[in-house]
């Protein structure tokens, strides 16, 4: 096993990723637009932006409450 395994920090990072990811595709479709219209940068920024938007929509609450569905935990 890979210390990176036990780390909450970087499983929620990923999650997060994927989310952004996922609302930058659908943002794109919805514009009628191809992924591939865009450069590699174009989307790199799409996708922090979207990343902070996640983060400040969450805040504090919701990254607690993320941590602890990780770990089985289901009320604060």
């Amino acid at each position: 096993m890979d210390l990176e395994d036990f780390n909450p920090y970087s499983k929620i990072k990923r999650m997060i990723r994927k989310e952004a990811i996922k609302s930058v595709e659908e943002q794109i479709a919805y514009q009628q637009k191809m992924v591939s219209d865009y450069s590699v940068d174009e989307l790199r920024k799409f996708i922090l932006s979207e990343e902070k938007k996640i983060l400040h929509g969450t805040g504090w609450k919701g990254a607690i409450v993320a941590v602890g569905a990780m770990f089985g935990i289901a009320n604060f």
